[in-house]
């Protein structure tokens, strides 16, 4: 693709998605939510496992954006199925319901999603209904970040330079939402918005911990880009702690 091309296809976006792509507002706090008591909390261990013939990860081909390969001094593969001795890594695990009575304070940090050798950073990632969500540019390259949500409402703005980010929220939950850049298609993450902060990605251990979960009958996840979804009924006593085994075979 020439750089001319390029550009007046940047140029053609940026006028196509500058009025239609608006932040999300903050949420509002349900008038009827209670505080979370710290005596009534629990852990929640979840480990995510699968059984079967692990397909070899394919390259990732960046032939057609240069600047794109000249940032990796090694071969750069897909992600979207990584297992190591059984366990799975970049799964989203959360409680999907039983907490929806409660109000939890909304993180003052923001969660960083950058691009960087036309990769995203991280691949996987969890933030809460009314943080930030910061979309860094590391690269030379421009690149623009295209959601595709279901429940939310859908953006695409472009990230033109290297240093450029833009930062987002979310009104409302939505987990396995894919973002992707149309100028680079190997380029794409995925992100999973709850409205509390009981929710995390595995490592290369297939495992979280949920910690100062709420006691009572819960609803707990697990999703995977490829793999799909399980849940599974919990009960939480206070200042117990349940294990949580999700089993993906192909």
């Amino acid at each position: 693709m020439s750089t001319l091309h390029v550009s007046r296809w940047l140029l053609g976006l940026l006028l196509a998605v500058s009025v239609g792509c608006s932040d999300s507002p903050a949420p509002e706090k349900k008038a009827d939510s209670s505080p979370v008591d710290p005596a009534n909390v629990g852990r929640i261990a979840a480990r995510v496992t699968y059984s079967g013939e692990v397909p070899a990860p394919k390259p990732i081909v960046m032939s057609s954006a240069p600047q794109c390969a000249l940032g990796h001094e090694e071969p750069v593969y897909e992600q979207s199925l990584l297992v190591e001795n059984g366990r799975v890594r970049n799964v989203i695990v959360w409680i999907e319901k039983g907490l929806e009575k409660y109000a939890f304070a909304v993180p003052s940090a923001p969660l960083v999603i950058d691009q960087k050798g036309c990769i995203y950073e991280p691949h996987v990632a969890v933030a809460m209904v009314g943080q930030a969500v910061e979309f860094r540019n590391s690269d030379t390259e421009a690149h623009n970040v295209h959601g595709f949500p279901s429940a939310l409402s859908a953006w695409n703005f472009i990230l033109s330079r290297k240093g450029a980010s833009r930062t987002i929220t979310f009104d409302r939950p939505e987990v396995g939402v894919r973002v992707g850049c149309d100028i680079h298609p190997w380029m794409r993450g995925y992100l999973g918005v709850t409205d509390h902060p009981h929710a995390a990605v595995t490592g290369a251990d297939g495992s979280v911990s949920l910690d100062d979960v709420p006691a009572g009958e819960l609803t707990v996840s697990a999703w995977h880009e490829t793999l799909g979804k399980q849940t599974k009924q919990v009960t939480l006593a206070p200042k117990g702690s349940v294990e949580v085994e999700f089993a993906f075979a192909k």
